[in-house]
C-alpha cells in the first residue's frame, strides 16, 4: 500500500502527485535582468526529476527585476516561465509561482516602508499588480500562485499589529489589517478564474514583541479561506525574528508543526507545514498523523534533490540530509547565490560535473591521505564515477574535525556530513583503512599515479609569552580528552567560532569560563541565524566575554591583558585554552614528491587552506570533477 505522503492530493483544481512541496526560495540563480536562464532551469529540473510533487518558485510582480528571483512583471519574461513549467510537467510535477515583491516598492514614486505610507490609489494599484502577475502566470502555463504574506514583506506588514498603525479600514484590528490580503485573493480570482489555485503563505507567529500571535493568525486565515484561498502555507517569523524563518540546527526539527495543526483545525482547505522538516520519515509522520496536508521541504531538497526517489527506492543511494548549518543557503549578505555544505553542486548543476570515469583514469591508482570531510568527499565523487581510490587515515576514526565539531550543544546534526559519505563509500564497496599512517615507504610501495593530500589542519598557536606552559591547552585537546582535562576556572583565548563553541561546551559541563577576543565582536564569522542562538547561549551560561583584548603574557593563574590602551592583570584561572584559528598540515608533500616523483600530488580542504566546511567540501568536489573531466 502506497504511503499517504506519496498519494495524490488537490490544491484547488490542481492535483499534485504527492504531498511534498519545494517552497519558494530566493536562490539568485536567474539572470541579472530577472529572466529565467539555464542555471535556474537546471536547478528546477533536478528537484522535479527527484520526485517533488509541487515546486513553488518566486516571481516579482513589480519592482526592479534582479537575479534574486525571476520576474513576472512584463510579457518579455513569458518564454522562461513557459520553459520552466514544461520542465516541471515533464516529471509530472506542478509549478506554482510565489508572488514575491521587491523589498521596497521601487518605481512607485519613492520608497515605501510602512503600511501608513500607502494611499488608497496606491493600494488599488498594488492589488492590481498582484492580480496581473497571477494572470500572466496562468497564461504562461504555471499551475497556480502563492501569495507571500509572511516575513515582513509588504502584505505581511499590513497584517501585523507591529507595523500597521493605520486607523482606516485597512488597519485597526485583524479584520482591517487583513483587508489588503483578502482583496488581493479576490482580485486574483476575478482576473484569472474562480478555480485558479491560490496558496497564501503566512507566519503562524511573528515571534516579536507586539507582533501577531497564533490566535490572530487563525482569525486571519479564516478570512482568507472565505475570500477564496485554496491552501494556507504556515511559516513563522518576521525580518526582526529572522532566526526562526530558516531555522538553524539550534532549533529542533519540525518545531513549527504544532502551529500548522492549530490552523488546520480551524480550516477546511489544505494546510502546508514548513520549517526544519529535513527527512521523509518526518514528513510522512506529519501527513499520516493528520498534522498537515502537505509538507514543504526546502533545504532538505537543496541538500539532496534525489531525496524522494531515494526514499522510495527508485534511487538506491543513501540520502544526504540537511544539517541546518545555514552556511551556504543563508550566508552573509555579500554572498548572493545560495550554496550548500552537503551538496556542492547546488547552483553549479551545469558546471560541476562528475561523469563516469574514462577507462584510462580507471586504470590509474589514486591514493587519498586523510578521511576527514575533504578526503571523504573526493573519495565519494570518484567512487560514484567508477573509481576505487585507496583511502588511508592515520587515526582510528573517520571525519577529522567533524568529531570535535559535533560535540558542542545543538551540533549533533553535523555528524551527517560524515555518516552520509561513509554510507556512500560502503555502497560502492570502497574501504577506509584506519590506523594507517602514510609515509614515504608506503608511497614507494604503492606507486600511486595521484596522491590527494587531505590531511587537514592543526590549531594555530600565537606567539605569546607563557603559551607553552603546562596549564595551556588547545581547543582540540579539550574535545579529544574532555572537560575534565581542565579545572573549574578556564580562560579561552580567541572568540571565533571554535573559541565560542569550546566555551559553550565547557560551560555546559559546569566550568566557569572567560572568553578573550582581540576584535570588537565574537563569533563574527558565523552566519546570522546560528550566531543569534550561540550568543544567547553564551549569555545564559554566564560566560564572561572580554573583547578588544590582546593577551600580552600568560603567567598562571593570571593573564596580562592589554585593553584600550591599558595593561591589566585578569583572573584566577586553573587553565588556559587557545582557540586562535588553524593552520594547514603540510609535512608530507615533499617526502611524497621525492618518494614517487612521477605521481601527481594535489592538496585539498584544510590541507590546502583552512576554511569553513562549506569551502572544504566544495574544494574536494572540484578536485574530483577536474580529474574526471580532464
Amino acid at each position: 500500500m502506497k504511503k499517504k505522503i506519496f498519494t495524490p492530493s488537490r490544491i484547488g483544481r490542481v492535483q499534485v502527485k504527492n504531498r511534498i512541496v519545494l517552497p519558494s526560495m530566493c536562490t539568485y540563480f536567474c539572470e541579472s535582468d530577472g529572466s529565467i536562464g539555464d542555471d535556474i532551469l537546471e536547478y528546477v529540473r533536478e528537484r522535479a526529476r527527484g520526485g517533488v510533487g509541487l515546486i513553488v518558485m518566486p516571481g516579482s510582480p513589480h519592482g526592479k527585476p534582479s537575479a534574486g528571483r525571476p520576474a513576472i512583471s512584463d510579457d518579455r519574461f513569458e518564454a522562461g516561465w513557459r520553459k520552466m513549467a514544461e520542465v516541471v510537467h515533464e516529471y509530472d510535477g506542478r509549478l506554482f509561482c510565489q508572488l514575491h515583491p521587491a523589498a521596497l516598492q521601487a518605481g512607485r514614486g519613492g520608497e515605501l516602508t510602512l503600511p501608513e505610507d500607502y494611499d488608497e490609489n496606491l493600494i488599488g494599484e498594488l492589488i492590481g499588480s498582484y492580480a496581473a502577475g497571477a494572470r500572466r502566470c496562468m497564461d504562461w502555463g504555471v499551475d497556480g500562485v502563492e501569495i507571500h504574506g509572511g516575513h515582513a514583506h509588504e502584505i505581511a506588514q499590513f497584517m501585523s499589529p507591529l507595523y500597521n498603525m493605520r486607523k482606516d479600514s485597512y488597519g485597526g484590528d485583524d479584520v482591517g489589517r487583513s483587508r489588503l490580503s483578502v482583496e488581493i485573493v479576490r482580485a486574483i480570482k476575478v482576473k484569472c478564474a474562480e478555480d485558479f489555485p491560490v496558496i497564501f503563505r503566512i507566519s503562524s507567529d511573528e515571534m516579536v514583541d507586539g507582533g501577531r500571535k497564533l490566535d490572530g493568525t487563525i482569525r486571519v486565515v479564516q478570512l482568507l479561506e472565505q475570500a477564496g484561498a485554496d491552501a494556507i502555507h504556515v511559516s513563522i517569523g518576521m525580518a526582526s525574528s529572522f532566526q526562526y524563518i530558516s531555522a538553524p540546527m539550534d532549533l529542533p526539527d519540525c518545531f513549527n508543526v504544532e502551529a500548522s495543526v492549530s490552523i488546520k483545525n480551524a480550516l477546511k482547505i489544505p494546510v502546508i507545514a514548513v520549517n526544519r522538516i529535513v527527512s521523509v520519515p518526518e514528513a510522512e509522520k506529519i501527513v499520516e498523523d493528520g498534522l498537515a496536508d502537505f509538507v514543504a521541504m526546502g533545504r532538505a531538497n537543496l541538500s539532496d534533490p534525489e531525496l524522494l526517489n531515494k526514499y522510495t527506492g527508485e534511487n538506491p543511494l543513501p540520502t544526504c540530509e540537511c544539517i541546518g548549518c545555514n552556511q551556504g543557503c543563508k550566508g552573509h549578505v555579500s554572498q548572493k547565490r545560495i550554496r550548500c555544505v552537503q551538496n556542492p553542486r547546488l547552483g553549479r548543476e551545469l558546471t560541476l560535473r562528475f561523469p563516469q570515469a574514462p577507462e584510462g583514469l580507471k586504470e590509474k591508482k589514486i591514493l587519498i591521505v586523510g578521511a576527514g570531510p575533504a578526503g571523504l568527499e573526493v573519495a565519494c565523487r570518484l567512487a560514484q564515477s567508477g573509481i576505487k581510490p585507496l583511502i588511508y587515515e592515520k587515526s582510528g576514526f573517520v571525519g577529522g574535525l567533524i568529531r570535535f565539531a559535533q560535540m558542542p550543544p545543538h551540533k549533533e546534526n553535523i555528524r551527517r556530513v560524515v555518516s552520509y559519505r561513509e554510507k556512500m563509500l560502503e555502497h560502492f564497496n570502497v574501504p577506509i583503512h584506519l590506523n594507517k599512517c602514510v609515509d614515504a615507504d608506503l608511497i614507494r610501495s604503492e606507486r600511486p599515479d595521484y596522491i590527494i593530500l587531505a590531511t587537514g589542519s592543526v590549531p594555530a598557536v600565537p606567539l605569546i609569552k607563557g603559551i607553552d606552559g603546562e596549564c595551556v591547552f588547545t581547543g582540540d585537546d579539550i574535545f579529544v580528552k574532555g572537560a575534565d582535562l581542565v579545572g573549574h576556572s578556564v580562560a579561552i583565548l580567541g572568540g571565533g567560532l571554535v573559541g565560542c563553541e569550546t566555551a559553550e561546551y565547557l560551560a555546559t559541563r559546569g566550568k566557569e569560563v572567560s572568553l578573550f577576543e582581540l576584535c570588537d565582536e565574537i563569533a563574527s564569522e558565523l552566519v546570522k541565524s546560528r550566531r543569534y542562538f550561540l550568543l544567547n547561549s553564551i549569555k545564559e551560561l554566564g560566560i564572561k566575554v572580554h573583547t578588544q583584548c590582546k593577551i600580552e603574557e600568560i603567567r598562571p593563574p593570571e593573564l596580562l591583558v592589554a585593553h584600550q590602551g591599558t595593561v591589566k592583570v585578569i583572573g584566577d584561572f586553573n587553565n588556559i585554552v587557545v582557540a586562535a584559528g588553524r593552520k594547514s598540515t603540510d609535512d608530507l608533500s615533499l617526502q611524497f614528491a621525492e618518494a614517487c616523483p612521477e605521481a601527481t600530488l594535489v592538496k585539498i580542504g584544510d590541507a590546502s587552506s583552512p576554511g569553513l566546511i562549506l569551502d572544504v567540501i566544495l574544494n574536494a568536489a572540484e578536485c574530483a570533477s577536474k580529474l574526471l573531466c580532464a
